[in-house]
């Protein structure tokens, strides 16, 4: 029987196991939805007529919510959010997770151009975009991407602080109610395909899966390293820089 006693207290947990299994089943999704938009296989036949329905019900206030919504999940927009949040909390004193929030989104940033160039899938056509073309390609969405990662992470950090059960819903709430819109966004514009967007929520969920996961190692190897006496006496499997509730 494989013996588990060699990997950190952190990751013999139940969230560990949790996490783990998400980021598999989120990763094998995105997998198959690049294999099959490759082979146009899959959702891939559902597409236009996705595209063709959210051209059909466009309407000038709708087009606005959606451009201000799209223009957040930008490469801009994002930097220049993720900026305010980390300027925020380091200077709450939070400078563990001001550095995590840096460190994910440069990283979803960076993996999110390689897979452009990877896949190289073309975009919807021109005639019915909303606004300037795109100079990148299709697959996977980085808006859906990286908005998911930056809300994601985000309601983590609430989630991890408060046991309140309210705020505990709206950081829920807030953060999937963006990564929707953003999402939909693309698709109603007319910059992606409905599985490029499937395809960024998918790794967005498994990217923050594999960064807290990282996190709680790291956590766990400082440990095992610390002398048993500066060991802190809470034993709860909160995220180094993202502290647990208090009890």
């Amino acid at each position: 029987m494989l013996s588990l006693d060699h990997l950190p207290h952190t990751w013999r947990t139940r969230q560990a196991g949790t996490l783990a299994a998400t980021a598999v089943i989120t990763l094998s999704l995105f997998s198959w939805l690049a294999l099959t938009t490759s082979s146009g296989t899959g959702l891939a036949p559902h597409d236009q007529s996705v595209t063709t329905w959210a051209v059909d019900e466009r309407h000038p206030a709708l087009t606005i919510i959606m451009q201000v919504f799209t223009a957040l999940g930008s490469t801009v927009g994002l930097t220049i959010l993720t900026a305010i949040c980390a300027t925020l909390l380091f200077m709450r004193g939070r400078r563990i997770r001001a550095l995590v929030l840096n460190l994910t989104m440069i990283s979803s940033s960076l993996l999110t151009v390689a897979l452009k160039e990877i896949f190289r899938r073309a975009r919807p056509s021109t005639d019915t975009l909303l606004g300037a073309p795109a100079s990148t390609t299709s697959f996977p969405s980085g808006h859906s991407f990286n908005t998911a990662v930056f809300a994601g992470l985000l309601a983590g950090m609430v989630l991890a602080s408060t046991v309140a059960a309210l705020y505990r819903a709206l950081a829920i709430m807030a953060a999937a109610g963006a990564t929707l819109l953003v999402g939909t966004s693309r698709v109603y514009l007319g910059y992606h395909w409905m599985t490029d967007v499937l395809a960024g929520w998918s790794l967005g969920l498994a990217w923050l899966c594999l960064v807290t996961l990282a996190l709680l190692w790291l956590k766990g190897r400082r440990r095992q390293a610390l002398p048993s006496a500066a060991v802190p006496s809470d034993s709860s499997s909160g995220v180094e820089g993202i502290e647990p509730p208090p009890a």
